[in-house]
């Protein structure tokens, strides 16, 4: 089944005109010109929001560290900004009480506004974190069973190599 091209976008069907190649070029005369200019050369995360990799079955692992692990992983986004006013006798004057009040709430949300604002970013800033924290979790993990599997390559060497010294 062919795809029908609308009539706005050209189409080049010349077999000496290779697009990837065309585009390669262009990338690297791109990547050229920025390191010419100095911009820094950025890397974006291929992983995103790590979620909690949980405790490494096949290792033994630091208790406290998933532990806690554990516990950020569910609570970083609880936050409590709803607003509370503790009841004022002030409030019970007749006329001047309900003036009271309302000055009292207005004042209560303008500053639940501002901090409502820094918690947003706050929360925000900790789910970066939580990623990083389950992200090093996980790479941890991965190190040592490579330490673990380097370490049992070099008993077997040295194994070998003292079987093979003995006369």
């Amino acid at each position: 089944m062919e795809r029908e091209i609308p009539a706005d976008v050209i189409q080049i069907e010349d077999p000496e005109i290779d697009p990837v190649q065309i585009m390669a070029t262009i990338r690297q005369r791109i990547a050229a010109r920025r390191a010419t200019l100095g911009y820094e050369q950025r890397t974006f995360p291929s992983f995103g929001a790590a979620s909690y990799p949980g405790e490494p079955q096949d290792l033994s692992y630091d208790a406290d560290l998933y532990y806690y692990l554990r516990l950020v992983n569910t609570n970083y986004t609880e936050v409590e900004t709803a607003p509370l006013l503790a009841a004022s006798p002030a409030t019970r004057v007749p006329i001047l009480g309900k003036l009271w009040q309302l000055i009292r709430g207005g004042a209560h949300n303008l500053v639940l506004f501002y901090v409502n604002r820094f918690v947003s970013h706050q929360t925000m800033v900790n789910s970066y974190l939580v990623s990083v924290l389950n992200r090093m979790s996980v790479v941890q993990s991965e190190q040592q069973r490579t330490i673990a599997q380097l370490q049992a390559e070099i008993a077997m060497l040295r194994q070998s190599n003292a079987e093979k010294n003995q006369p």
